[in-house]
């Protein structure tokens, strides 16, 4: 006993060595934006190696650009293309696709954390932890609970897409295909990603309204985030645990979706009457007029031809695809929470402009929510504007050769914002863009799908908040 305890007594420098080593660990430890970017980053790279491999192909092989703007489409669950995915592809580049774009919607820090469940290995450090539940959007204790929760609805979501897709197409797509049809719109209708194995898009079937349902119910499930699934699919168990309100977010949430798809259907309906709704009678023009605004919020699937819409249809569709989906959900955008959050606050100070509380349905906001909220408004804003001026510069001698449309500021700035809110909707422009103008519509989807936040949190390096406070001194604005 005596060797032990002189040992141990003998080793006090060394004790405390061993106890600065998980000091040391912990600074280099990478923080969680950094995660979230490898980890895309890594998917799109392996993604685009396999797309570019000659069994991906139909025909000829994909160009490397062209392998590398998909990969990053369907990780970023986007669906913008430069190549035909019926034609172009063949069933084994359809079928990566389809992988990449579930890897991308659910998140793949989602995936790596569900199969180390399934190992058995319980361990997993505080941050990514922290990391996933803040993807999920959720504050479920019970870690294992909650990933077995996600991965039970995508599958009974995704299984019934398929399903009813089936009995809606049956009658018109080829028997040996139709299965694969279906399992892949269910699974990129979910994931909102608009990929689709038709040339034409759903245009190709937009008479079959009961497959447009099926489409728009599971974009919008998939938009609405896992914590909002979660409140609404298991309210009896809340209600049993004595909870008896929705949370704050499934309300905003479902009170933002809700008026954003119905304004949105009115005045697309209105505007685009003589002009991409052209050819539709009253209710049908109507109920595209839905679809149209039920997709735009980042799912990307069409069933009218933007490069026909009016001016004021696109930028009506701009709007709800730079609002996009909800926290936590398959979805792109500044997020529907973000711009509630903005609409209240601005409504807060014109209403009682020395209240400092931000408040939604008779709560108060966290001040560093909203801060968070501007920030991304800002950095958004920023990053459309640098990415559309970059377009401009770049395809100035390539705009004669675009197909027939609206105006050319007008269509860059359609096809940057349907990048950067992941939504993949196109005037007919991106199979025309020239190889650097693909490569900065990768990168912005790319930035789109992680956020610009993520982005800036793991490119610079955070400082410790300072202790001290500086005088304050007033300033005129406005």
């Amino acid at each position: 006993m005596e060797i032990k305890k002189n040992s141990n007594s003998s080793s006090g420098a060394g004790s405390l060595q061993n106890g600065a080593v998980p000091q040391k660990r912990k600074n280099r430890d990478i923080s969680p934006s950094r995660i979230i970017l490898f980890s895309f980053a890594g998917a799109i790279l392996v993604g685009a190696f396999l797309l570019s491999l000659p069994i991906s192909a139909a025909k000829l092989p994909l160009a490397p650009e062209d392998a590398l703007f998909t990969a990053t489409s369907a990780v970023c669950v986007t669906g913008l293309i430069v190549v035909d995915t019926e034609r172009d592809l063949s069933f084994f580049g359809q079928l990566v696709v389809m992988i990449l774009i579930q890897l991308g919607g659910l998140g793949i820090m989602t995936f790596s954390t569900f199969f180390v469940l399934m190992l058995r290995r319980s361990y997993m450090s505080h941050s990514n932890v922290i990391l996933l539940r803040d993807t999920l959007s959720s504050e479920a204790p019970d870690l294992r609970k909650l990933l077995f929760a996600v991965f039970k609805v995508t599958i009974m979501f995704e299984l019934w897409g398929m399903l009813l897709l089936y009995l809606s197409w049956k009658d018109v797509i080829p028997g040996e295909r139709i299965w694969w049809d279906c399992l892949f719109h269910s699974v990129s209708a979910f994931c909102n990603a608009g990929f689709s194995t038709f040339s034409e898009n759903l245009s190709r079937y937009r008479q079959i309204h009961a497959g447009c349902l099926v489409i728009m119910a599971l974009i919008m499930l998939g938009g609405f985030g896992f914590s909002v699934l979660d409140s609404l699919l298991y309210r009896k168990a809340y209600l049993k645990l004595g909870i008896r309100t929705l949370p704050l977010q499934t309300k905003v949430v479902l009170a933002t979706s809700g008026i954003l798809i119905l304004t949105g259907a009115l005045f697309f309906w209105a505007v685009d009457g003589g002009h991409s709704l052209v050819k539709d009678d009253f209710f049908s023009g109507g109920f595209h007029a839905l679809f149209q605004s039920v997709t735009s919020r980042t799912a990307g699937f069409n069933t009218v031809d933007f490069a026909a819409a009016s001016h004021l249809g696109l930028v009506l569709i701009m709007g709800l695809m730079f609002i996009g989906g909800s926290p936590g959900s398959t979805a792109g955008g500044i997020k529907t929470t973000t711009a509630a959050i903005v609409f209240a606050t601005i409504r807060s100070h014109l209403k009682s402009p020395g209240k400092p509380d931000v408040e939604i349905f008779r709560r108060r906001v966290p001040p560093e929510t909203v801060s968070r909220a501007f920030i991304i408004l800002v950095l958004s804003l920023l990053a459309v504007l640098i990415v559309a001026v970059s377009l401009f510069i770049t395809e100035r001698s390539r705009i004669n050769a675009w197909p027939a449309g609206q105006e050319p500021v007008l269509r860059i700035f359609f096809e940057t914002i349907s990048a950067f809110g992941t939504v993949g909707l196109s005037t007919g422009i991106t199979p025309f863009l020239s190889r650097i103008g693909k490569l900065i519509i990768t990168l912005t989807m790319f930035v789109g799908r992680l956020g610009p936040l993520t982005i800036v949190l793991a490119l610079v390096e955070m400082k410790q908040p300072t202790k001290y406070r500086y005088p304050e001194e007033k300033m005129m604005v406005g």
